[in-house]
């Protein structure tokens, strides 16, 4: 059932271009009445494949196509979502989709499972690395900006001298410490990306 079939999904992808915009913009209608009417169902299965929908998918597009008195043909849907679910349990999706910090669907085959489910896991350790790494870096700014204005001599929001002074060297050790831990976070991310590689 997960053996490449080079010649349907090149045909697919094809017929993806044609309304694969209007696909994305249907948003929670999950099709709009022009897909439902044009009725190509493998292809809608490939896309919510390769989206990593589950089977339950279909109910929703029933849904949306009851206005158009259009039936959904779920042999063909299904077909094509078995293709489309071909790109959506490899690796390197697993992997992508975990450093967009999402979880992978549990859509993909069971003798799959571990190993997909470990190549997410190291997707989702890199996103949030990288997002401690993006806040500390912004708090750095911060810091470091109020450091510059208290050291110019600026009172900001403070009463006195008394409290900007106390302030002013409070800050020191919040950027000394910051900027340790930014460097102790960019190693483990480049560590973890050195481990990472054949993901990619």
């Amino acid at each position: 059932m997960y053996r490449p079939i080079h010649r349907v999904v090149r045909q697919l992808s094809l017929g993806l271009s044609v309304f694969g915009s209007i696909y994305l913009l249907a948003g929670c209608a999950t099709l709009s009445k022009q897909e439902c009417l044009i009725g190509d169902w493998q292809a809608i299965g490939y896309n919510d494949g390769v989206a990593g929908y589950h089977s339950d998918r279909l109910a929703s597009h029933t849904k949306a196509c009851a206005k158009a008195s259009v039936a959904p043909d779920y042999q063909a849907w299904e077909r094509g979502r078995q293709l489309g679910l071909q790109q959506y349990c490899t690796i390197n999706n697993a992997y992508n989709i975990g450093r967009r910090g999402r979880q992978l669907n549990n859509v993909c085959p069971i003798t799959m499972a571990n190993t997909l489910q470990a190549a997410n896991q190291k997707g989702l350790d890199y996103y949030a690395l990288n997002s401690q790494l993006d806040k500390d870096n912004h708090l750095l700014d911060t810091y470091q900006s109020e450091f510059d204005k208290l050291e110019n001599g600026e009172m900001l929001d403070f009463a006195n001298e008394k409290e900007a002074r106390a302030r002013l060297l409070s800050l020191s050790d919040e950027i000394r410490d910051t900027k340790r831990r930014i460097q102790k976070t960019q190693q483990q991310l480049d560590s973890l990306n050195q481990s990472s590689n054949f993901y990619e």
